[in-house]
């Protein structure tokens, strides 16, 4: 039977890397495995012969990491939400008429990436954000099918998505009729 310090020293550094394949920061990396030494000194693992405690001490750093990872994935899907949500009652307050410098710089920066776009791309998204209308009608008025109009949809979109900041980007996906006229 090993004592506490000997496992420590032995195991450490193997855990540390094992643990860097999982998680990509080192303090990260070291904060989950104080978890997973304080595990075994709390349910009194140290009896384990060593083939024993060398798989519990990897399982258990695995199972960490992969805790800490479904936790983060958790919490950025409700950063995310909340987002969504602020971006919305941003866009209700906007629709009161009231205006903060702060829209405006988001409007401002929004209005410029459109004018930005390619002259078929910014078209679609013309129609499809400001004037309101479905994929149907749009094929409709410019003659063209449906598919490509959705095609181009999801270019623009994309093009937007990357150069927008998210908020900016979400504010983006909540305009609808709005006037192109209120850029200026």
């Amino acid at each position: 039977m090993l004592d506490f310090d000997s496992i420590f020293r032995r195991y450490h550094s193997s855990l540390l890397l094992y643990a860097l394949k999982f998680v990509s920061s080192e303090s990260i990396a070291l904060d989950l495995l104080q978890d997973v030494f304080m595990l075994i000194l709390e349910k009194k693992k140290l009896n384990l012969d060593e083939e024993h405690l060398k798989a519990y001490l990897f399982n258990a750093v695995r199972n960490t990491c992969f805790n800490y990872l479904k936790h983060e994935k958790v919490e950025k899907k409700h950063q995310e939400r909340q987002m969504w949500v602020l971006t919305e009652l941003e866009l209700k307050h906007y629709e009161n008429g009231e205006k903060s410098l702060i829209e405006k710089e988001n409007l401002s920066k929004i209005y410029e990436e459109i004018n930005s776009l390619s002259d078929i791309h910014r078209e679609i998204i013309e129609l499809s954000r400001f004037e309101g209308l479905k994929n149907k009608e749009i094929a409709e008025r410019l003659n063209i099918p449906v598919r490509t109009v959705e095609t181009r949809l999801f270019r623009a979109l994309s093009a937007l998505k990357e150069k927008l900041s998210k908020k900016s980007f979400y504010i983006f996906l909540f305009m609808r009729g709005y006037s192109l006229v209120e850029q200026k």
